[in-house]
């Protein structure tokens, strides 16, 4: 039986790569960077899917353009704003991502930053690299206690939500953001803000993780840190 032929535009891990050899004819991409959207189509003629990531920008001029062969295309992330999506559906080819798939390991990067920056790690580490350690003094590299302090999250979906359960172990208050107030079974204890201005002037802390869109692009300007608590601020 002949395998389909799956276009891959970058290297995975082992265990996808053995997938893909086992059940797929790939035509794979030979450089280290990205394929050009005239490299890409020439690899899409008589391919039966596409196995893309971000790195690949699917425009209308693209969906134009690629072969009539291509039955599905298949992106590994969890968002698809590099796709155009309208154009997909016009050309009847559907699209597959990953939703929630990295939902906690973001939520744990996100804490990490968090706590990175209360405790000043960055700082501690450079004085460490750089020989500029010296005995500790009573105010040197003073930090900020997380425990009772607020946290404000822009986007309680499963990033979100997951951050949230991670802050409240940490003894944080959770405020939040989003255009359609959670579930109470789901917010537990969460503030909900109807305006993401009241929200700010409420967080001590603040994490932001709602997609990029005209509304939430630049979200974090001067004007929003402008409202938020003087004197502890991330």
């Amino acid at each position: 039986m002949t395998k389909p032929i799956l276009v891959v535009t970058t290297r995975y891990t082992r265990e996808v790569e053995d997938r893909i050899d086992r059940d797929y004819s790939a035509r794979r991409n030979p450089n280290q960077f990205p394929f050009s959207q005239q490299k890409l189509l020439s690899a899409a003629e008589g391919a039966d899917a596409l196995f893309i990531t971000p790195a690949d920008q699917l425009d209308s001029g693209f969906f134009q353009k690629v072969s009539p062969t291509v039955k599905i295309i298949a992106t590994y992330s969890v968002g698809f704003d590099h796709i155009d999506l309208e154009s997909a559906a016009r050309g009847k080819i559907p699209v597959a991502y990953t939703p929630g798939v990295n939902s906690e390991a973001t939520a744990d990067i996100a804490m990490l930053l968090l706590l990175g920056a209360s405790r000043r790690a960055y700082e501690a580490q450079e004085l460490v690299r750089t020989g500029a350690w010296k005995p500790l003094s009573p105010d040197m590299l003073l930090g900020w206690q997380v425990g009772g302090k607020v946290l404000g999250i822009l986007g309680m979906g499963r990033v979100g939500q997951a951050v949230a359960r991670r802050a409240r172990g940490f003894g944080m208050k959770i405020h939040y953001y989003d255009t359609l107030e959670l579930p109470a079974e789901i917010a537990g204890d969460a503030v909900y803000h109807e305006d993401p201005s009241d929200m700010l002037r409420a967080s001590q802390f603040l994490s932001l993780h709602a997609p990029e869109t005209p509304r939430t692009r630049h979200f974090l300007n001067s004007k929003a840190i402008s409202l938020l608590p003087p004197g502890l601020s991330w």
